[in-house]
């Protein structure tokens, strides 16, 4: 899933769509030729696209702090997009156009990663964690700053990733083919998919009410008996009464249901009895032991991290190439530098006045911006993988030797350059399906940067009114990769000092099988292998998240063994549907607990 699918994201790793029962092309085709005369910049095309974005962003605040995966929405804004003006305007008289559809799609993605641009899902819990209280409105302003950076980059590096070296980046080609397949079908062949969405969303919307607002329904039911002489409901095992973490489950797959269970049973299974009953930890339950289990579970994640980004070597190469086609503009208008230039000195004023960094700390990041997300944007384009928190964390290191510093300063460090790169590698999947459709760049271009600006405004309220209601850190809004930022960061700025004790070899072990996997994972055994990101994740997230999520994995494998053909094209859907119901009820549920109007 995002870690692994864009679909499902991670903030991590992002990977691409599933564009149900589209095939990706082998090779990159030729951009089509648009028709004379059809319509592409039009009110409806955007408004969509916002309105499906801004529903994108709340669920990937929501998702993104339970499980630190995210979705990148190029299918799911299609499809909707399509679904619901595609009918209408034909019966107006003005058919929904392709290249309206484009635009849907591109900017709902500009909206949807303003979350993971931000810096929600990592850094700024991250940050908060550490107790530094950033005013709501200084976040909006930096996201705003990062996205626009993020955007330009892509727009800078798309004509020589894109038209030059024709590079794949798949996830934009299946977005091309489903929007294609889409306008040329019957339209009760695409109605199928709003029926399947609508539907488990109504289910969704009805199960998280009675959970969360009547308390009719358990929130988690515990496993009972012991494990190793501690109770497996103090190590946090039993089932999720969640409809979103079935669908995460069911999006991600069994494979990567699997991996997360694995690294819940070695953590929470294993070594958390082991803990307690030889006094490393006082007592069991989630917060004495998530203290401890960061540390592997970061060390999984890291070691991953590594293999993946030494992978990539020759991309860093080719970075110098990509920045010397710049010359002469790379292609944007003078608009667009100016915009760019008031990002970069909106970034310093507040890295320096609101989150604590040295200007050298934050021209560093700035300076880091746009190499790292040329490595990203090659790695969405060869493997449709943008390594996101590898590349952030790599400018945290960078920090840590050349400048160091506080822990805080050094994450913030990270989260320049993880938020820029997060909206660059979804924006070249966007702009690969508008290359294809034959659609404007500077078209494009403006539909992003205003996606930029709506996304800050959603985004932020979403992810405050989350973090007050429920929690930061807690069960209910784990955050994992905050828990990723604030270690490396503090081995950055810190060294050794303050870690549990045995953490530093169970990290040092944990980080060794990472790589390993990683590698194995290249070979022929792939299939074999288990994600060391899920297993990392699953080190972080209480035991309960792994289960359920697994369980959602196997009732998906065994659907599409059972009905391959209608699966394939409604599964997406269904799970799209539910994880959207739950996130927005968690988000009008918590503002209603805030105003005390819920206890």
């Amino acid at each position: 899933m995002t870690g692994s699918a864009e679909r499902a994201v991670s903030s991590s790793t992002t990977a691409p769509d599933s564009a149900d029962d589209v095939r990706l092309s082998a090779v990159a085709p030729a951009p089509a030729a648009p028709s004379p005369g059809m319509r592409e910049w039009t009110p409806r095309a955007v408004g969509m696209g916002l309105l499906v974005g801004s529903l994108l962003a709340v669920t990937n605040v929501s998702m993104g702090l339970k499980l630190g995966w995210w979705e990148s929405g190029s299918v799911m804004a299609a499809v909707l997009g399509f679904g619901s003006l595609a009918a209408v305007s034909r019966r107006r008289g003005a058919p929904y156009t392709t290249l309206e559809n484009n635009l849907t799609q591109v900017s709902a993605v500009a909206v949807g990663a303003m979350p993971a641009a931000a810096g929600l899902l990592g850094p700024l819990p991250a940050l908060m964690l550490l107790g530094l209280d950033v005013p709501g409105v200084a976040v909006a302003a930096w996201s705003v700053a990062l996205g626009v950076l993020g955007v330009l980059a892509a727009h800078l590096l798309r004509r020589r990733l894109m038209e030059e070296e024709r590079l794949a980046f798949p996830t934009g080609i299946a977005t091309a083919e489903l929007i294609t397949a889409m306008h040329a079908s019957a339209p009760e062949e695409n109605r199928g998919r709003g029926w399947w969405l609508a539907a488990a969303a109504a289910l969704s919307t009805g199960f998280t009410v009675l959970r969360d607002a009547f308390q009719k329904v358990p929130g988690m039911v515990a496993a009972p008996g012991t494990v190793g002489g501690a109770s497996a409901a103090s190590l946090t095992w039993g089932l999720a009464w969640s409809p979103m973490l079935v669908a995460v489950g069911m999006m991600a797959g069994l494979h990567l249901g699997l991996s997360m269970l694995l690294g819940a049973l070695v953590g929470w299974g294993v070594l958390s009895p082991w803990l307690v009953s030889t006094g490393a930890v006082k007592e069991a339950g989630f917060d004495a032991l998530q203290t401890w289990l960061t540390w592997p579970g970061v060390g999984l994640l890291v070691g991953s991290a590594a293999v993946s980004l030494t992978a990539q070597a020759r991309d860093f190469w080719r970075v110098a190439k990509d920045l010397g086609s710049l010359r002469g503009g790379g292609g944007l208008p003078r608009w667009a530098w100016l915009s760019g230039g008031v990002a970069c000195v909106l970034a310093l004023s507040l890295g320096v006045g609101v989150y604590g960094m040295s200007a050298a700390q934050v021209v560093l990041a700035l300076v880091l911006v746009l190499p790292l997300c040329a490595v990203c944007a090659r790695g969405a384009g060869q493997l449709d993988v943008s390594p996101v928190s590898q590349v952030g964390q790599l400018s945290q290191v960078a920090a840590g030797v050349l400048l160091p510093g506080g822990v805080g300063p050094n994450v913030a460090v990270g989260g320049v350059v993880s938020g820029a790169a997060a909206q660059t590698g979804v924006s070249l999947w966007a702009l690969k399906a508008g290359y294809l459709l034959g659609a404007s760049p500077g078209r494009m271009l403006g539909a992003q940067l205003l996606g930029v600006l709506a996304g800050s405004l959603v985004s932020v309220p979403a992810y405050l009114l989350l973090t007050r209601a429920y929690g930061l850190g807690s069960e209910a809004l784990p955050a994992p990769f905050a828990q990723q930022f604030r270690a490396v960061a503090e081995l950055a700025s810190r060294g050794l000092d303050g870690l549990p004790p045995n953490a530093l070899l169970a990290g040092s072990v944990a980080a060794g099988a990472g790589a390993l996997l990683t590698l194995l994972a290249r070979g022929r055994a792939a299939q074999w292998v288990p994600s060391p990101v899920a297993m990392g994740i699953g080190f972080i997230l209480p035991a309960y998240f792994a289960v359920t999520l697994c369980l959602g994995g196997v009732l998906a494998a065994v659907a599409r063994w059972r009905w391959p053909a209608s699966t394939g094209r409604n599964v997406p859907a269904l799970a799209a549907g539910a994880i959207a119901a739950e996130s927005l009820v968690g988000v009008a549920l918590g503002a209603l607990k805030l105003l005390g109007f819920m206890a």
